[in-house]
């Protein structure tokens, strides 16, 4: 099940806003349609979403649970929370609330704990998170916190959740508008009598104000509860998606004139930063009724072209219950931690005939894009720290775009030193993948390659960088080490005499050698005081799900022998890929040579596969991996077309009927058939010339009998 959260906000419970037609009343009508009951039976609609993507994580009420502090909302919201919903979990540590301007009480000073007290009665005393609270949580002047046992975050394995109070200076007075002091007031209203606390009431209300506010204080308790709870103020180790939830909104979210005072936060800029520096990727707010999403890139004040930058989404719940109409979110979390989309979900009102939820929309969006440096269009760039953490994104974007092709992408790796470890997100069903990756990897980059000499394959990319045109590599080095501002240390693998470049060769227009991988360009970089190589591959054509983290890992190779090659201070910098068309296939492409045929590189190999079988006993552990990486290649991992060996299985064949003879009391025979069938099968279908469905059907049938026979012959059956 995915991870989600569902957000709620504005609920006003206990108003009960009508929503039928007023102009004919019918009396003593008991289903009158108001806004509370649309916000509850939307509520109850949502188990069917429930029953699909599992119960929510965590849930989120960005206030205003009630109309002016009524105590009959309070209770009606604590009702809620312990009816039988299959939405709302039982475990209330799992539902954040926050307060908003009708959640407190005016008539309380800010920081007055008096001025909480219904609020925290219905949510923190059930068992709900709540934020930080002035006068409450920590002392209002120093920020230093109570000591309390509240907990004010809810943390998951997706998902940390900090709430914050925005409401304590709503209804707060000012003298703004009035320039005498309230004992001023008092002594000149005096001979009205009776009168003169009636007219003290409506000027006390005259100069109150719905100012929203976090205050500093809130700021600095904020800091010392993190350490307290061990969480780090910016880096999340584990990658949780940070969400902050306030009442008030961050900007506006519509076109509606604004002419009330006060009506934004008046420590914006504060607010904005302090959710950049923690590293909050995700706001969560209410208030305004209207319905919204949208980036806020927040950048240091003194350095706004430049410098470190954070775009954080911003939802706005809609918090406006008419039938139909937009109501209530679902936020859920998808693809790795270090590459998230999240998918929102926003629920139309339910009328009395629903019983399924009313979905209005679904909107996916690129939050690993929110860091800087990374932007989804046609001519996309990957920016990221490592080479897991790009393959990860680039799994994302490729998700927004329905695995269609991209044009022009590049992908920027600063620290490429994990180029060599197989992603753990990326897609293969071998026993072991990190010597499947490593082996691949290596024998793309050999220098010589059996394969070649025996045109099982036109081509490696060692074969073409260190031996055709002579030893490219050694070339760079020498170029660099002369002229370390040089941009001549480039690595070709496409000469035009192969590719019709002249009329003679003009058949090679059809059958000329055309490399996707056509070259790679080593320079020398000064970046943080450090000299740094570089190194940027350029693809003409590139996949991207099974292929880019092989090319990454050659690339990092040849940085590395470069690099070595060169001074010792020189060190590892970024790697760049560019392709100027970037696949993304569910299949691995056929490119990937079969292991049997790999395994001819090394030798002694088949030979020892072979004797594993007839010799089970021996110490032969590797051959025996040996089998059980190739068996479950040929099968195909669930792609259509299976890997067609084809001078692998011919030698492998020859030295099991070999060892048959010399050791006849071993389970050798079924081998040696199903070996002898599936090269004459591969043999008829060469590269290029896939074999239909039914024949596959048979090629795979035939593997799975040979692994049945191999088992039995290393003595590993049931």
């Amino acid at each position: 099940m995915t991870p989600w959260i569902l957000h709620l906000s504005d609920p006003h419970l206990g108003q009960g806003h009508k929503l039928d037609d007023d102009k004919d009343q019918l009396e003593g009508q008991p289903d009158l349609e108001t806004s509370q009951r649309v916000f509850e039976r939307t509520l109850k609609t949502l188990s069917g979403f429930v029953s699909k993507h599992g119960a929510p994580e965590v849930v989120v009420v960005s206030g205003d649970l009630t109309y002016r502090n009524s105590r009959t909302g309070f209770e009606r919201f604590v009702k809620l929370l312990t009816e039988d919903h299959a939405v709302l979990p039982k475990d209330h540590s799992r539902i954040v609330v926050v307060p908003g301007n009708h959640d407190v009480d005016w008539d309380e000073k800010p920081g007055a704990p008096a001025r909480y007290a219904d609020f925290l009665e219905a949510t923190r005393d059930i068992g709900c998170v709540t934020p930080l609270l002035d006068g409450v949580d920590f002392d209002p002047t120093s920020g230093k916190l109570s000591g309390g046992p509240s907990t004010h975050h809810v943390q998951t394995g997706d998902f940390l959740v900090v709430p914050f109070n925005s409401s304590n200076y709503c209804g707060v007075l000012t003298n703004q508008r009035d320039s005498k002091s309230e004992d001023e007031w008092r002594k000149e209203l005096a001979p009205l009598g009776d009168r003169a606390e009636e007219l003290m009431e409506e000027i006390r209300r005259g100069r109150q104000v719905d100012m929203a506010r976090i205050s500093r204080s809130q700021i600095e308790a904020l800091g010392e509860y993190f350490a307290r709870q061990g969480l780090s103020t910016d880096h999340d180790p584990d990658q949780r998606l940070r969400i902050a939830v306030l009442h008030h909104q961050l900007l506006p979210i519509s076109t509606r004139e604004e002419r009330k005072p006060y009506e934004s936060l008046v420590d914006l800029g504060l607010v904005r930063e302090t959710l950049r520096d923690y590293e909050f990727g995700l706001v969560l707010h209410g208030h305004k009724h209207e319905s919204g999403i949208y980036w806020d890139t927040v950048t240091p004040a003194a350095d706004q072209f430049g410098g470190r930058f954070r775009r954080i989404l911003i939802i706005s719940s809609p918090g406006d219950f008419q039938v139909k109409g937009p109501t209530m979110r679902a936020i859920l979390s998808a693809q790795a931690p270090s590459a998230r989309n999240i998918s929102v979900f926003t629920f139309g009102g339910a009328g009395a005939n629903r019983v399924h939820p009313d979905i209005l929309s679904e909107q996916v969006v690129p939050l690993w894009t929110g860091s800087g440096g990374c932007d989804v269009k046609d001519e996309a760039t990957i920016s990221a720290s490592g080479a897991h953490v790009g393959y990860s994104r680039l799994r994302s974007l490729f998700s927004l775009r329905d695995t269609r092709p991209q044009q022009n992408l590049v992908c920027e790796i600063d620290d490429p030193s994990d180029a060599g470890e197989l992603p753990p997100d990326y897609p293969t069903a071998m026993e072991n993948p990190q010597a499947w990756f490593s082996d691949l990897v290596s024998w793309w980059q050999k220098d010589r390659s059996e394969l070649v000499q025996l045109g099982l394959t036109s081509f490696n990319h060692g074969e073409r960088i260190r031996r055709r045109w002579g030893d490219q590599i050694d070339r760079a080095i020498r170029i660099l080490g002369a002229r370390e501002g040089s941009s001549r240390a480039l690595v070709t693998l496409v000469a035009p005499r192969e590719t019709g470049r002249y009329e003679a060769d003009e058949r090679s227009l059809e059958t000329g050698s055309f490399p996707a991988f056509v070259l790679a360009e080593f320079s020398l970089s000064e970046r943080d005081g450090k000299l740094l190589l570089d190194c940027v591959g350029y693809f003409r054509k590139q996949e991207m799900q099974f292929w880019w983290p092989v090319n990454l890992a050659e690339l990092a190779l040849l940085q590395k022998e470069v690099r070595d090659g060169l001074k010792d201070e020189i060190g590892i910098g970024r790697i760049v890929t560019f392709a100027a068309i970037a696949l993304w296939e569910d299949d691995l492409p056929r490119v990937a040579v079969p292991i049997l045929d790999r395994l001819l590189e090394t030798p002694g190999r088949l030979m020892d596969m072979a004797l594993s079988v007839a010799f089970p006993d021996a110490d032969l552990e590797v051959a025996r991996d040996d089998w059980v990486q190739t068996l479950v290649d040929l099968k195909g991992n669930g792609r259509p077309q299976p890997p067609r060996p084809h001078a692998g299985t011919s030698e492998l064949h020859e030295n099991v009927s070999r060892l048959q003879g010399v050791k006849p009391d071993a389970k050798l025979a079924p081998i040696v058939d199903l070996l002898e069938e599936l090269r004459d099968q591969y043999a008829t279908y060469p590269p290029g010339n896939d074999p239909p469905v039914s024949a596959v059907k048979v090629m795979i049938k035939r593997v799975e009998k040979l692994e049945g026979a191999v088992s039995a012959a290393l003595g590993l059956e049931d």
